[in-house]
């Protein structure tokens, strides 16, 4: 019988989830390219997250605003 684990307190919650690149395509239903230049294009979309020099990501609470924007919006992705 498996043991259940108590919550981490250090662990991030899941607003504070970080997304790579690979997680924010995913996440958002975009191919890596599209991301790319959505990124580059499109001055709403957060800024990417450097962490070192070959680590970057966004905050899924900040990816989860700039689609309300759109959607609010209804603008096309």
């Amino acid at each position: 019988m498996p043991v259940a684990r108590q919550a981490d307190p250090q662990a991030p919650s899941v607003e504070q989830s970080f997304y790579r690149p690979s997680d924010a395509c995913r996440y958002l239903g975009f191919c890596r390219s599209k991301l790319h230049k959505i990124a580059e294009q499109d001055p709403d979309f957060p800024r990417k997250i450097r962490l070192s020099s070959r680590c970057v990501g966004w905050r899924k609470q900040d990816l989860d605003a700039w689609l309300k924007v759109k959607a609010e919006r209804g603008g096309v992705i």
